[in-house]
């Protein structure tokens, strides 16, 4: 993983002003142990309270690969093993407009709480307070697991050969 030297974070102001204008740029890491999917759930907004997959912001010149690897670092100090790119997703909601890269992972060590998750946990039945949007993308990399395909195209933005 490469990390993006001398990254610094936008102040408050500006990142706000921002999400006003134009839609973030996001990773989602799906992590799968056998029959169940690991969610956490969030202490912070957006989405406080809700289950969701570990994700954040890509950093400016950073790959989405070590975007992914680094989120769910910082997140629960895990090491994983990206196994497949599921799809790009977006979310266009009142608050925030999401463009979210989506990926299937595998975890290398122990899993340990993070600063925005109120608990951690692998579901085999989704919870009713996951984010609505990432019941989808659960979906879709569940119909991916079973046969290896194509997702079809009308729950996707795009699809990356």
């Amino acid at each position: 993983m490469i990390l993006v030297k001398n990254f610094q974070y936008a102040p408050k102001k500006i990142y706000d002003q921002f999400g006003k204008y134009f839609p973030f740029s996001t990773v989602d890491v799906i992590i799968f142990k056998q029959d169940s999917v690991l969610l956490i759930k969030r202490k912070i907004i957006p989405y406080k309270g809700k289950w969701h997959f570990p994700g954040g912001l890509i950093r400016k010149n950073e790959k989405i690969k070590d975007a992914a690897k680094r989120v769910v670092k910082a997140e629960l100090n895990l090491d994983i093993k990206l196994e497949k790119f599921l799809g790009v997703y977006e979310n266009p909601i009142k608050t925030r407009h999401d463009i979210t890269h989506c990926f299937i992972a595998t975890i290398k060590n122990k899993i340990n709480n993070d600063y925005d998750a109120e608990s951690i946990k692998f579901f085999k039945k989704i919870p009713n307070n996951t984010i609505p949007y990432h019941k989808l993308i659960i979906k879709d990399a569940l119909e991916y697991m079973k046969t290896e395909k194509k997702i079809s195209y009308h729950r996707q933005i795009f699809y990356f050969l």
